[in-house]
């Protein structure tokens, strides 16, 4: 990943819903962001702070069965989860490029099998598992959005109430 990482201790659920709005302020679309973390680390409550940020007022819930889910709020978000494909293949039959070529916030829950095809600039949010309750909230990246986006993180977080 880039060299700049912003780290965040969330203490609750709430804590990191509250912080994937606050960084959606800061989010420019076309984007790609991908989630990392183990089952129940927050991956889909990061993506519905995010979307509920954006302006999509209904729920947000994990595309596991469906693999990918679309959302118009200001923007449009594109929701994927690929935690049930097998092989890289299988990317191609849900259109997986096409999706990449959209002017849309696309965030990418389960993202490894994908990495292949991921273009060079991309957002990389990965939580990590303290406690029940506790995260770790690592944002790093590849490429010249991303460092701004870390940047103007790093340049807003005392702002943030």
């Amino acid at each position: 990943m880039g060299n700049k990482e912003f780290k965040f201790i969330s203490n609750s659920a709430e804590e990191s819903s509250d912080f994937a709005q606050k960084i959606a302020a800061y989010i420019e679309p076309p984007v790609l962001i991908l989630l990392k973390g183990e089952l129940g680390s927050g991956k889909t409550l990061i993506a519905q702070g995010i979307a509920s940020a954006l302006g999509y007022e209904k729920e947000v819930t994990s595309p596991t069965f469906n693999l990918v889910q679309e959302y118009q709020g200001a923007l449009e978000i594109i929701h994927m989860d690929l935690y049930r494909l097998n092989k890289s293949e299988e990317l191609i039959e849900i259109g997986f490029e096409d999706y990449l070529n959209r002017d849309a916030v696309i965030l990418i829950e389960w993202p490894e099998i994908a990495l292949s095809l991921i273009p060079a600039d991309f957002i990389f949010i990965e939580i990590n598992k303290i406690t029940s309750n506790k995260r770790e909230i690592i944002i790093s990246g590849e490429g010249k959005k991303t460092e701004r986006f870390v940047e103007r993180l790093f340049e807003n977080v005392n702002s943030w109430d």
